[in-house]
């Protein structure tokens, strides 16, 4: 009776077992040149299998050759290549060589008589992993996009330098050109705004797109965008002037491939010194916690902006709580602890700490004194900021 009870729970875990498992593109046969796996049809290829073990090739693109894989793919479509390559282990460290393809390629190769036209050797201190072509190449694990024509075709060298990693997945972005319109205003007076207008990739900071509206605050700018709506890409359209606080809006992939001829119009509140609740936004906190509440994550990133928009901006941030009068230690450390929540996002951000200073007011100057709903609560447990200079 127990044998069969064994072998019933061996075939249900197996069952779960395989039911659960991902299928992986197997990359055994492809360490070398000639074995080189033609990739052409695929915007998203893996997850792979691990890359196999290889002694050093005649070749010394790569320094020691450890566990390759080739690929090639002809251009389907002519624009800028862009690609990342992306580990399943991101403490696996990845170089890629990419070159243009010749005729007898693998036997020039072998013989050192073809130069990569990109090449990155993963630094490492690339916490996610993730190397490959980028717009602009201005991160350490990425190089510069490459303009293609269609037709041409290409191969990428692989190189996983530690032993027992795992595999990976490439995924191929396409760009397209799209218009975008509108008018930048000031907020008090409805007047045009001289304003500079950036688009900007958040996955890797890409600045695709950085402009200036006319004299009578309107704008009309192309931008690139990734038109593969499956990928995970957000864009910013950021708007900002000198002694103005600045505006944004983020979008999805989907969403930004229907912006086409669309007007984004915007409208800038003026920077004062002293606390800005109309004009930058307040940060609200959950019930006795230190954590944001979603809707404040949109204040907290303007204030971001604006600090790095202006290197002269200091700022006093002036931590609240919901309580009881007179003020707890509690009241006064929560308060203190909700300013540094901030702080500490500004400075994880490269703003320099000497910029800002933070104060923890407990209950002392709360919106609702006696609040008589959990609405009137929230917007006692609040951080303000003060403009002490810009």
């Amino acid at each position: 009776m127990r044998k069969i009870i064994f072998l019933l729970l061996a075939v249900i875990f197996l069952t779960l077992n395989t039911g659960s498992s991902q299928t992986y593109v197997d990359i055994s046969k492809t360490g070398t040149c000639e074995q080189a796996y033609d990739i052409s049809r695929f915007t998203i290829f893996g997850p792979t299998t691990a890359p196999e073990a290889v002694g050093s090739d005649n070749n010394q693109s790569f320094e020691l050759v450890k566990h390759p894989t080739w690929y090639k793919f002809t251009i389907q479509k002519s624009g800028i290549l862009l690609f990342d390559i992306i580990p399943q282990n991101p403490k696996d460290n990845y170089d890629f060589i990419l070159y243009s393809a010749t005729d007898n390629f693998c036997e020039k190769y072998k013989k050192n008589e073809l130069k990569p036209i990109r090449s990155n050797f993963n630094p490492q201190d690339n916490l996610k992993g993730i190397t490959g072509l980028s717009y602009n190449g201005e991160e350490p694990d990425f190089e510069k996009g490459l303009m293609v024509e269609e037709g041409e075709v290409y191969y990428l060298a692989l190189n996983n330098v530690f032993k027992n990693g795992k595999g990976h997945t490439i995924i191929f972005k396409q760009l397209k050109t799209i218009t975008l319109t509108g008018k930048v205003l000031n907020n008090s007076n409805d007047k045009p705004l001289k304003a500079d207008i950036r688009w900007l990739n958040l996955r890797n900071n890409d600045l695709f797109v950085s402009s200036q509206t006319e004299k009578k605050g309107s704008y009309e700018i192309d931008i690139l965008l990734n038109n593969q709506q499956n990928t995970f890409p957000k864009y910013e359209l950021c708007v900002y002037s000198e002694g103005f606080f600045p505006e944004y809006q983020i979008f999805s992939t989907a969403k930004a491939n229907e912006l086409n001829n669309n007007e984004i119009n915007f409208k800038l509140n003026k920077v004062v010194k002293g606390i800005n609740n109309e004009g930058l936004g307040v940060i609200y906190f959950e019930p006795n916690e230190a954590s944001i509440v979603p809707v404040s994550e949109y204040v907290k990133r303007r204030l971001l902006i604006f600090m790095q928009l202006n290197e002269k901006a200091e700022v006093i941030l002036e931590g609240h709580t919901n309580g009881l009068y007179p003020s707890t230690d509690i009241d006064y450390e929560l308060s203190t602890e909700r300013s540094e929540v901030i702080k500490k996002y500004l400075v994880e951000n490269e703003i320099d700490a000497s910029r800002i200073k933070t104060e923890g007011m407990a209950s002392n100057k709360e919106i609702y004194p006696i609040p008589e709903t959990e609405e009137e609560e929230g917007f006692n447990r609040r951080v303000e900021i003060n403009i002490v200079n810009f």
